[in-house]
């Protein structure tokens, strides 16, 4: 079977028993540049389901932007791995603070909230990049 690469748009997930859960084809590896020195890396992989990913998708949206120091990330969303203290592997970084867990419902919603987070903490952001 050869994996196909697709862009993240609401046209390119398909369903399965459960209509929340949208999931790509397989793999979909990304970078959108939302400015010279703005992207969001993009991973997301179709896997079994389990106890540790019961919604079958292994996933990493990653904000970056450049610093005078190089590219720095504020955002991510990732189930990479399990955080101690924590019941999920569902997790978001945001700003080099603490992880919080959030409750997955799909790629799409995962991209929608870090765009509403991008635009939300917009101050911040140029702040950093001017440091």
């Amino acid at each position: 079977m050869i994996l196909k690469e697709y862009m993240l748009s609401p046209y390119n997930y398909i369903y399965y028993e459960n209509p929340i859960y949208s999931v790509f084809d397989r793999v979909t590896r990304e970078t959108r540049i939302l400015a010279e020195d703005e992207i969001i890396d993009i991973s997301v992989i179709r896997v079994p389901i389990s106890l540790e990913i019961p919604h079958g998708v292994r996933y990493s949206f990653n904000y970056r932007i450049r610093t005078k120091e190089g590219w720095k990330t504020l955002i991510r969303f990732d189930n990479a791995h399990r955080i101690k203290g924590h019941k999920k592997r569902d997790h978001k970084h945001m700003f080099e603070n603490e992880a919080q867990e959030f409750e997955f419902i799909s790629p799409k919603d995962l991209i929608d909230e870090l765009l509403k987070l991008i635009d939300d903490n917009r101050r911040i952001i140029n702040e950093i990049k001017r440091r």
